[in-house]
């Protein structure tokens, strides 16, 4: 089934109707009065929890998540729902611990927070810790959401097309109107995802024979490509006592990434420190882990869905070479007119909610802890809110540019994509020592401890990379291919320990 642009004028007004909320919204809060960077960037902490917990989840979900979940559960089951109880995990933990450490210093940039215990130059490394591997890592986004907009709008735009709309469109509301308008937005992309999952997954059952019990039956008697039958409704399976090791080693990584994720990564943290209710905002966080299970599984039953109606119209399926394009394949080709292009408004929601956090941390992170405390000293908040803007326009166009440069380069996508791995353990550990420790640590001394297992891993992770494509045996396949996941615990490990060998005696704080 060939995957062609077909819009009707319901598809075109309801992705015109898109456009223009938000534009409204950004022109609305362009209007508010913006006095200060803690009003630009955080609203002035006067976003409603609610809001809040909406735009936290619209950051979380992206466009990988509306297509590629759809695809998990159409080729395999649904144990990717029940594992990884880490996440949740971890979100009770940031929301106890890190997080009313952050409000109660009321910083704008989380990375202030370190400057208080162990001084400017710790803030400035923490901080450039964040600004290479956000600003890297959002660019491969970029990349794979381009790539996905690509596929769903069936070629109907071109790869630089989606990449120059994707990051102008996202940059047409946030530079005019800041943290308040990507709240907002954030809202309305979080209802439109939703509503646009949910109506998937009804209409597909209205087209399968039988509905919902003929989905049950398809999925409990499923086939691999191979022709092994297999039981897609399998909750349970990680927990079988065979998978035990396994499921351990998923809940404790699960629980240092998620940890670093929402604990160190301004991208995250910035739309808590938003919220108007410091302890509302933490509930919002702790929504999210919650939130996630039954968001995942309305995403996996459209994948099931689909394999079941695949088995009824196999035309929809006939030379599909990537699981990835089940779900757009069926909104292109078999959605009628206005659920279609109510779809199609879903995934750029979802492209554009994940994407515009990361423009909005990424210019906090610029200005609180480079601009300000380097070259704006001396400057009025409306000159430092200026510069705010343009910071945000100039991540916009290195965002344009890099991802416009890595569209022929797919064999460097796995280096961008695991970036995280080789900062955030070492960003992790500096926090927990912040945080949860009286440790007295000079300024050289933190550096020292960060730099040092970033390089070790990224040294084994290349030549992890160099043996895997160069016939080295199964040792360097999976320390490539899956383990390169240990390396947050790893690093967040080394600066715990090496915190406590370094740490000088006398008062809490640092060192000169």
């Amino acid at each position: 089934m060939p995957a062609e642009l077909h819009l009707g004028w319901l598809d075109g007004a309801i992705l015109v109707g898109y456009v223009v909320m938000l534009a409204s919204i950004g022109w609305w809060a362009a209007h508010r009065t913006v006095k200060t960077t803690e009003d630009y960037f955080l609203a002035n902490r006067s976003i409603p929890w609610l809001v809040t917990t909406a735009s936290f989840v619209a950051t979380c979900i992206s466009a990988l998540t509306f297509i590629g979940t759809p695809a998990e559960g159409f080729s395999s089951d649904y144990r990717y729902l029940l594992s990884n109880p880490g996440d949740i995990a971890a979100t009770i933990f940031i929301a106890m611990v890190f997080l009313p450490h952050f409000q109660k210093l009321r910083v704008t940039s989380i990375y202030q927070a370190v400057a208080e215990r162990f001084g400017p130059p710790a803030r400035t490394t923490c901080s450039a810790y964040f600004l290479l591997t956000r600003s890297l890592a959002s660019t491969v986004r970029i990349v794979a959401i381009a790539k996905v907009l690509e596929v769903v709008t069936g070629g109907g735009l071109s790869y630089p097309q989606c990449v120059i709309i994707t990051v102008g469109g996202i940059l047409a509301y946030t530079t005019l109107g800041g943290g308040r308008a990507i709240a907002w937005t954030d809202l309305m992309q979080f209802g439109l995802l939703v509503t646009g999952a949910i109506s998937a997954l009804v209409y597909i059952v209205t087209q399968v024979p039988g509905g919902v019990p003929a989905i049950i039956d398809a999925g409990r008697h499923a086939m691999t490509s191979d022709g092994t039958l297999y039981n897609k409704f399998n909750f349970t399976e990680m927990y079988k006592p065979e998978n035990l090791g396994l499921m351990a080693l998923m809940t404790i990584w699960g629980f240092f990434n998620s940890s670093a994720a929402y604990g160190t990564d301004q991208d995250m943290v910035q739309r808590l420190l938003a919220c108007n209710d410091n302890r509302k905002a933490r509930w919002s966080l702790m929504a999210w882990g919650l939130a996630g299970i039954p968001i995942t599984f309305l995403f996996l039953s459209i994948g099931a869905g689909l394999y079941a109606y695949a088995r009824v119209h196999p035309e929809l399926i006939a030379g599909m070479t990537d699981n990835d394009h089940i779900f757009p394949r069926f909104i292109l080709g078999v959605m009628p007119h206005g659920l279609r292009g109510l779809l199609l408004a879903a995934v750029a929601s979802a492209a554009m909610g994940s994407a515009d956090s990361a423009l909005a941390s990424l210019s906090t992170a610029f200005t609180m802890d480079f601009y300000k405390p380097f070259w704006g000293k001396g400057k009025t908040e409306a000159q430092v809110v200026k510069v705010s803007k343009l910071s945000f326009v100039g991540f916009g166009i290195f965002f344009m540019l890099v991802a416009l440069a890595l569209k022929s380069m797919d064999n460097l996508l796995w280096l961008a994509f695991r970036l995280i791995a080789f900062t955030y353990g070492p960003l992790l550990g500096i926090f927990v020592v912040t945080i949860m420790t009286d440790w007295r640590l000079s300024a050289r001394k933190v550096l020292g401890l960060m730099l040092v297992p970033t390089v070790l891993t990224f040294a084994l992770a290349m030549l992890a990379w160099y043996m895997n494509t160069h016939g080295g045996g199964p040792f360097w396949h999976g320390l490539h291919g899956t383990y390169w996941r240990l390396y947050t615990i790893f690093g967040t490990l080394f600066v715990l320990a090496g915190a406590w060998l370094l740490k000088e005696k006398g008062a809490t704080g640092q060192l000169s």
